[in-house]
């Protein structure tokens, strides 16, 4: 069996040239504990990438600035990239496709493909507790137009096309 995702990482650097860690999923710490040595940095802080970390303890860059997500199945990472282009040699998808699922090696499983076609845009990862202590995860996808929206559709890793779902009604 494969390893799977435990973690997953960000890493960052100080003006001075130090560099810190902050765990986003996989951690039970929260808060401002969590984001403490990065905050501890000098300005400019810089993000410089996103790793997992494996269950069999390595690690892994996955060429990306944003932050990933966990899969339910941990057998890989949801990333929606959101912000403005990131430095040279990192992982970036622009709108409408502007979302991606990297498996626990690091390497791109698929880009997921936009309900709402060329005139749309994935804007943020929803996670949704179930009573049986696991997870859904989804992704809001919206018209590009719109300032708001709440169609959720789930992500489970298995396919790049979410146009056959019917989206889930989030409000946050």
């Amino acid at each position: 069996m494969s390893a799977l995702v435990s973690k997953v990482i960000g890493r960052w650097l100080g003006a001075n040239g130090c560099l810190a860690e902050v765990v986003y999923e996989g951690s039970n710490v929260s808060g401002p504990e969590r984001w403490a040595a990065v905050d501890s940095l000098p300005a400019p802080v810089v993000r410089l990438e996103t790793q997992v970390e494996l269950s069999d303890g390595s690690r892994r860059g996955l060429g990306v600035g944003g932050i990933a997500h966990l899969l339910p199945d941990h057998t890989g990472v949801l990333v929606v990239f959101v912000s403005a282009k990131p430095p040279a040699g990192l992982i970036f998808f622009d709108a409408p496709n502007n979302a991606a699922i990297f498996n626990a090696d690091g390497s791109l499983r698929f880009q997921l493909k936009n309900p709402w076609g060329e005139h749309g845009s994935f804007r943020a990862v929803v996670s949704n507790p179930l009573p049986n202590g696991s997870f859904e995860l989804g992704v809001r996808a919206c018209p590009r137009s719109y300032p708001v929206c709440e169609d959720v559709y789930i992500v489970d890793g298995s396919t790049d096309d979410l146009s056959k779902q019917i989206p889930r009604w989030v409000r946050d």
